[in-house]
């Protein structure tokens, strides 16, 4: 007998699909190999907060009014001009790419246009996308979902690293302009493979009120104890009566920012810090952000494992304090900075605990928000990219000026501001294992309904 139940859906399918293809290829680049080539074409650690910056700023402005329309028309149309817009993208790249000469006014032009198309692409389709998915996911497994696409993420940004590592060796080790160039040129080709399976992707295949925000599944809940639990939760609030579950997606939303606007002020320039402060050679970064990626994948599937007996948030938080905790150490162990034994296991420990969290932060996300708004919500996200890239810029002012050590110091203060709202949540947030209980039916039922809404659609 099928399970009724499955998150393994046709859009769902079609989204990891998609996340292989553009990780494989982003993975090569944008993380390692793209801030030195910005650097090296522009000439400062500002210049490569305002190209990054430029990126975040076209999503913010595109993601808004596209979340909406892909609400009130159609997400797949809303997928298919994103992804045939990434073309574009690629290609502009790739003439940057031709063009670059070291301090090449024309190349960094042609580089800001296509990380500016890139973020248009990106607001586009990561919305509308990702809102897809979780409109064909059942509520109670999608952490399985989240995790999956994790770990796929990590697994071919992995093999971008492994195979950048395999170039550098091949043409001497060093961070020259021709190497940096093949790098690249080899990425952006791999990830227009992901334009396919976005152009499979459907509105008609998703699930109908199984895949809903969980306080407005009144119809699926039962007369089971995790029912009497469910409920019992959506009654409560907390902060005074200020948070209730029906604002616990702002508060995430809230949190997301917080988030975000810390992450962009460091994440896009440790490589550049490892490069110019640790004096880590091209194949030895290659190989730590490899290392990486296979070490967010354990910490992944252990958080996905404990979270499902003590519940998502109570595996979030400790995490998060634990990565945060590592971004203030990264500043403070300045005597420590060419000492890669000592800083090269904080940074693993950083990105690894907070980034294997991040699946149960989304599943969270996705439970709380309504199916109906859920292309706005998304695309509303989009400001945290905006603050993700936009405050790049910042960052790079900072570490002119100041230096990475008290950027590193500055960006953990300001996450910390994230944990205790987070808190707040947890009494509200139900564990999935009460959401399955809660569940009066399968989705079956809710499924064949659907399915008819949508062959009378065709009639």
């Amino acid at each position: 007998m099928t399970d009724t139940n499955s998150p393994w859906t046709y859009n769902v399918l079609c989204g990891l699909c998609a996340t292989g293809f553009y990780c494989t290829g982003a993975g090569l680049f944008q993380m390692t190999v793209l801030p030195s080539f910005i650097l090296l074409v522009g000439g400062s650690n500002f210049d490569v907060g305002f190209a990054e910056g430029l990126q975040g700023l076209t999503n913010l402005i595109f993601a808004l009014p596209v979340g909406y329309i892909a609400d009130k028309w159609s997400r797949r149309a809303c997928i298919r001009i994103g992804a045939s817009l990434s073309l574009l993208s690629g290609a502009c790249l790739l003439l940057a790419v031709l063009l670059a000469t070291a301090d090449n006014s024309t190349a960094f032009a042609i580089l800001c246009a296509a990380l500016g198309l890139q973020g248009i692409c990106d607001g586009i389709m990561n919305g509308p996308l990702v809102a897809l998915m979780d409109d064909s996911c059942p509520a109670g497994r999608r952490s399985d979902v989240e995790t999956m696409n994790a770990v796929v993420y990590e697994a071919a940004s992995s093999v971008g690293p492994l195979v950048g590592l395999v170039v550098f060796l091949y043409s001497g080790n060093t961070w020259s302009l021709s190497s940096m160039k093949l790098v690249i040129a080899l990425g952006v080709l791999i990830c227009q493979l992901a334009i396919f399976p976005c152009f499979f992707m459907d509105d008609r295949r998703a699930l109908g009120e199984c895949s809903e925000a969980v306080h407005l599944q009144e119809r699926l809940v039962g007369d089971s104890g995790g029912a009497r639990e469910l409920v019992e939760r959506n009654q409560r609030a907390s902060c005074f009566g200020l948070i209730t579950v029906g604002r616990v997606r702002l508060v995430l939303f809230l949190n997301e920012v917080i988030l975000c606007l810390g992450a962009g002020m460091t994440v896009k320039f440790f490589p550049v810090f490892f490069k110019q402060e640790g004096h880590i050679n091209p194949a030895l970064l290659q190989a730590v952000f490899a290392s990486l990626s296979a070490l967010t994948v354990v910490s992944t599937l252990i958080s996905a494992r404990i979270s499902k007996c003590a519940g998502r948030l109570q595996v979030i938080i400790p995490c998060y304090a634990v990565g945060i905790t590592c971004t203030i150490l990264l500043g403070l162990l300045r005597p420590y900075y060419t000492v890669p034994g000592v800083m090269l296991p904080v940074f693993l420990l950083r990105c690894s605990s907070m980034w294997g969290a991040f699946p149960l932060l989304g599943s969270v996300i996705a439970d709380y928000t309504p199916k109906a708004q859920r292309g706005r919500w998304k695309a509303l996200g989009s400001i945290t990219a905006m603050g993700w890239s936009g405050s790049a810029a910042v960052g790079g002012a900072l570490i002119d000026h100041f230096g990475y050590g008290i950027t590193f110091a500055i960006t953990g203060c300001l996450q910390s501001l994230a944990l205790p709202t987070m808190c707040s949540l947890m009494p509200l947030v139900a564990k999935e294992s009460e959401l399955l209980a809660a569940a009066d039916r399968t989705c079956a039922d809710d499924s064949t309904s659907h399915a008819s809404e949508i062959s009378m659609q065709d009639v």
